[in-house]
């Protein structure tokens, strides 16, 4: 048990592990839930447990959600069967894990809930907008498969050959991976989860448009520029270990590289100062 809690405490104090954060944060809110759960059912006061969760799930009738906003925020922490849980994480893990060096990991954390958000958005509009889906949808939505559609739709839009290995199947690329399941939930829209497939298919939506976002040209996306900053950085990196002249690596030491690089990991390129800017550019610019 100590060394569990070891690791926890490095996801948690380590920079750069967003992804994790959100998967052992998700894993201690389910399990906090269970624990609850368990104790109120022992205590002969299992409706506290289902009235508590009303109060975090969202619910398909917008009077309520104006009520208790909080709960479009909430809804995709909220897990009450293992088995979502399981598959949502595991595939948070595996999407996640793709692009998280790409895009950083703060905007992994963002993404997922930008598509958490997203996804609670379409529930709340399609399933109030028509009568099949206001008879036979759920009453309260959680889950967190909205922000993990949107990750693996963002993977699959920023690195659509990018291969996985399935049993039974062997390689295949990802685009063909979230087409499968953006199809499947579109089917499953009239199934006995409407509402919860109408809320993938938001999160899948936000995942495509931030994937398209991130590879517009230079000059419209901010995103697209700090990828170019970073390979601007790998060269400079690699200009500093070749070089010869001693007094060349002193001038922008591998350090201070490293750090400038962190920073622009957690806060972008633009929150770099005018001399950090310079160093950057004056690394990259040696033994042209």
């Amino acid at each position: 048990m100590k060394s569990i809690w070891f690791d926890i405490k490095m996801i948690f104090n380590s920079p750069n592990q967003g992804l994790k954060k959100l998967i052992a944060f998700n894993i201690f809110i389910f399990l906090g839930l269970m624990f609850g759960k368990v104790m109120l059912i022992l205590a002969g006061h299992e409706e506290i447990f289902s009235a508590t969760l009303e109060h975090l799930t969202l619910s398909s009738t917008p009077k309520i959600v104006l009520k208790e906003p909080w709960t479009a925020f909430t809804y995709f922490f909220i897990h009450i069967e293992l088995f979502h849980l399981l598959f949502n994480m595991m595939f948070l893990f595996w999407f996640g894990i793709i692009i998280q060096d790409f895009i950083g990991s703060e905007r992994i954390v963002k993404l997922f809930i930008w598509g958490g958000l997203s996804g609670a958005v379409a529930y709340l509009l399609l399933v109030n907008s028509f009568s099949y889906f206001i008879l036979k949808g759920p009453t309260y939505l959680n889950g967190a498969s909205a922000g993990v559609f949107a990750i693996v739709v963002a993977a699959a839009t920023i690195k659509p050959t990018y291969r996985i290995h399935l049993f039974f199947i062997g390689d295949v690329q990802i685009k063909y991976v979230a087409a499968f399941y953006i199809i499947w939930s579109f089917i499953e829209t009239i199934g006995t989860n409407a509402g919860g497939n109408i809320a993938h298919l938001g999160g899948a939506l936000m995942g495509f448009i931030y994937g398209f976002y991130f590879q517009l040209p230079q000059k419209k996306n901010v995103f697209v520029k700090e990828e170019k900053v970073f390979s601007f950085i790998k060269v400079a990196q690699k200009r500093i270990y070749e070089s010869t002249n001693e007094q060349d690596k002193q001038e922008v030491v591998e350090e201070e590289l490293n750090q400038i690089l962190d920073k622009i990991s957690k806060s972008g390129y633009d929150s770099l100062s005018k001399y950090e800017k310079r160093r950057l550019f004056k690394a990259s610019q040696k033994n042209e």
